[in-house]
């Protein structure tokens, strides 16, 4: 039996449970309403007064070093400036706070917050007001105390009360940009450019993360930005301690070396898709805007290697993003703090300082090239462009303009010469057709051919270079003097698909595979090019290419490839910058063993005979001859090679410009315009007997191969004998043995292809042209299938391909 009062007594706890729940509510809404209007500016300041920000610790990139361990490519340390969006003062809002006590709406805050933000760059005073009484003054200055807001100035003394602004200290972002830049010194409209950058990078979440502003400032810049931000100056502002990457010796070898610059947002959003599709692998690096990326050379092609992985730093910051110190981080976060950075692999590269150094100093032209190989690894020695840059330049403060100088200059500094552009190889391919001669049974070491200074190929006749003809001439004389007709009869002979293939053997027309991108291929014409090209195929085109004009363009590196393969017998290398690569222990991670890509399939027999050819060429009555008795900037070199014994064995090289008068027989390159002036090679390689290296030296505009050219590849090979040979990596290389310069080439008796050669007369004078400028006189062939050869089809290379 249930009692009476338990109805009574229930509905007595749910009074009091009532009661209790609602004074509970009328606390919780006076409470609520003390913190976010009474004292809200308050509270939300203490709630901001502990707050982690993640910093970036920067990875050391990794090294560079030559073939002897010297540092080419290192970090320095260094001072960026940084800029934490989220914490950079807002000018309306700190008026906000400061102002509360007078009333002010909001049309009249933000009124006063154009005024001021409009005289940031004058030292102008704004009066907000000037006749307060004393209790609106003193609960103005208590707020301007109790926010430390700088630049405000509160008369409480005057009567009436007056409230002063001064624009260029009161809390804006404006104020702080502006101060940093009369810290930095830089001009407002770069300074514009920079602070634009910045908070574009940082919109989003990315405001509460710190942005780069300024790289690389000097010591005494940063000593003044660190006491700005200890006095307040600059909330929002950081400096951040990294490193930037240093160039040794004035960015010496800069287009082998490649250097570094900021990763591009196109490349930042193909990163997010690749991300977002799950096709990055583990192991390539992730970036962040901001970021610097390796660009061309090996900077560019072992940027995954050189690259490290960035750590991160928790630290605690107040409301205007200072540090509150490791304390107050360690407190908060312990071990979780400090993620450490992971330093990236080190490159061990097969250039040569000291033989890099000697091919920048020797090269006397305006553009060019010159790269040395070891002909029987392929690892690239030297490797150098001209015009250069220095990449500690293109990557600093200015790299703006300065890029854009270099964009402009006709001669091209940006591109590769070595690698990346492909020119006529002029007479240095006679070799070439040489050994497509030799492997296809045109020519032996007896059979010789006759120029009687021309060849004639129906109405249509190309000179050789000496009009008075050399007479029968077998190969090693025909390469001694670069005879012209020689070679376009060889070529006639080949054809294009014979001369192609030989050609291709050696690299002509594909890319090398060197381990530095953008490299061409050239230009190694066939039949079915011309074909495809022109729809039609004419003899007189590969009467042409014999000699490296026409429609034959080659890189000075598959020019080295080419030469070293006849110096080491028959072996086609493939060309590595790099041998090794290390990590920061110095454990070998990668070991680059040479690569052999191809074997030219020539007897020993017939490669020797092109060596003895070859070695002619630096000899009396070779079109590279002065070599021995320079007394100009390379007397020294001269000096060396008659001393030493040394004989260079090699071949010049003059790719014609634009075309010359048949009438014309010789002309001095100083008597001709700069850009009209031929092209110059010159390729060397030594000892003759057992070869170790080749040079490849390329001047644009440079005249003739042997005068201009030439005394730069001597200089590289002297400096490799002299300097290099016996150190660094080539401490075990037997001694060499003196040298005696060879005797001088002898007539040779005529095979089944030719008639006898008796002597042929030496070109005229000690200097001379070396035949790639000799050209054909050029009729109009008749009507008919029959004609030899027909007119250039139409579309085709201009007249200076079929007249060189």
């Amino acid at each position: 039996m249930k009692s009476s009062l338990e109805p009574a007594f229930s509905a007595r706890r749910v009074q009091i449970f009532t009661a209790l729940l609602g004074s509970l509510f009328v606390v919780l809404i006076m409470r609520l309403y003390v913190l976010q209007v009474v004292r809200g500016d308050e509270y939300q300041q203490k709630s901001q007064d502990n707050f982690v920000q993640e910093r970036r610790v920067a990875h050391a990139r990794g090294l560079i070093f030559d073939q002897a361990g010297r540092v080419l490519v290192d970090n320095r340390p260094s001072h960026d400036v940084t800029v934490t969006v989220a914490f950079l003062p807002d000018s309306a809002r700190t008026l906000g706070q400061l102002l509360a006590p007078l009333g002010l709406s909001r049309p009249e805050l933000l009124a006063i917050d154009r005024e001021v933000l409009a005289l940031v760059e004058t030292d102008e005073i704004v009066v907000v007001a000037d006749d307060l009484g004393p209790e609106d003054c003193a609960s103005v200055e208590e707020r301007r105390a109790r926010f430390d807001i700088r630049g405000a100035d509160v008369e409480t003394e005057a009567t009436p009360c007056r409230v002063l602004l001064r624009p260029r200290e009161f809390p804006s972002r404006s104020s702080v940009f502006r101060r940093l830049r009369d810290l930095v010194g830089l001009p407002p409209a770069d300074m514009k450019v920079r602070v634009d950058t910045a908070l574009q990078r940082a919109s989003g979440l990315g405001k509460f993360k710190p942005t780069a502003l300024l790289e690389d400032v000097g010591y005494v810049v940063y000593a003044r930005i660190e006491q700005a931000i200890a006095l307040g100056e600059l909330p929002g502002v950081d400096v951040v301690h990294t490193q930037t990457r240093r160039y040794r010796n004035d960015g010496r070898a800069a287009h082998l070396l490649g250097y570094l610059n900021e990763i591009s947002p196109d490349e930042l959003r193909k990163q997010e898709d690749s991300l977002a599709a799950g096709t990055l692998s583990d192991d390539t690096p992730r970036y962040a805007l901001g970021d610097l990326i390796g660009r061309r050379g090996v900077e560019g092609s072992y940027e995954r290697m050189l690259r490290g992985k960035d750590g991160i730093d928790r630290v605690v910051v107040d409301a205007k993003g200072r540090d509150k110190g490791g304390s107050w981080a360690g407190q908060l976060l312990g071990d979780a703090r400090l993620t450490p950075p992971v330093p990236g692999h080190s490159l061990v590269l097969a250039l040569d300082d000291d033989l890099q150094a000697t091919a920048e100093d020797a090269f006397g032209g305006v553009a060019g090239s010159v790269i040395a190989m070891e002909v029987d690894t392929g690892y690239v020695l030297a490797l150098a462009s001209f015009p250069t840059f220095d990449p500690n330049v293109v990557a600093g403060p200015w790299a703006r303009e300065i890029k854009r100088a270099l964009d402009v200059d006709k001669n091209r500094p940006w591109t590769n010469k070595a690698v990346q552009e492909h020119y006529a190889p002029g007479s240095t391919f006679k070799a070439i057709t040489a050994a497509a001669g030799l492997r296809e049974r045109e020519i032996t070491e007896t059979s010789s051919r006759a120029c009687p200074g021309y060849f004639r190929l129906g109405r249509n006749t190309w000179r050789c270079f000496n009009r008075e003809g050399h007479g029968a001439i077998a190969l090693v004389k025909a390469l001694q003097y670069s005879c012209d007709s020689y070679f376009y009869s060889l070529g006639y002979d080949l054809g294009p698909d014979r001369l192609s293939s030989t050609a291709r053997l050696f690299s002509f027309g594909s890319r090398t595979g060197i381990d530095i991108g953008g490299e061409s291929p050239g230009i190694m014409p066939d039949r079915a090019y011309y074909l495809r090209r022109f729809g039609a195929y004419t003899p007189g085109l590969v009467v042409n290419n014999a000699i490296g004009q026409g429609d034959v363009t080659v890189t000075p590196l598959q020019l080295a490839v080419a030469y070293a393969a006849i110096a080491n017998g028959g072996k086609v290398m493939k060309p590595q910058v790099v041998r090794q690569v290390v990590d920061a222990q110095g454990n070998v991670v990668l070991d680059h063993a040479p690569v052999q890509v191809a074997d030219l399939g020539l007897p020993a027999h017939d490669l020797a005979l092109l060596k003895e050819a070859l070695a002619h060429v630096t000899e009396p009555g070779g079109t590279a001859s002065s070599l021995l008795r320079r007394n100009d900037r390379y007397a020294d070199m001269s000096a060396w090679l008659r001393e030493s014994g040394l004989n260079i064995v090699g071949k010049t090289g003059t790719a014609q410009v634009v075309q010359l008068s048949k009438k014309v027989k010789h002309v001095r390159a100083e008597d001709v315009a700069y850009e009209q002036r031929d092209h110059a090679w010159f390729v060397g390689f030594a000892p003759e007997d057992v070869p170790e290296i080749v040079v490849v030296t390329m001047t644009e505009h440079g005249g003739f191969g042997g005068s201009t050219s030439g005394p730069v590849t001597a200089e590289v090979l002297r400096t490799w004998f002299t300097k290099v040979r016996g150190h660094g990596r080539y401490t075990e290389l037997p001694p060499l043995e003196p040298a005696r310069r060879r005797p001088a080439a002898s007539a040779v008796v005529a095979g089944a292809r030719g008639t006898t050669e008796e002597s042929a007369p030496a070109p005229h004078g000690p200097e001379h042209d070396d035949g790639d400028g000799a050209e054909p006189d050029v009729t109009l062939p008749p009507d008919g299938p029959s004609a030899a050869p027909p007119a250039t089809p139409a579309g085709a290379p201009t007249p200076a391909e079929v007249v060189p």
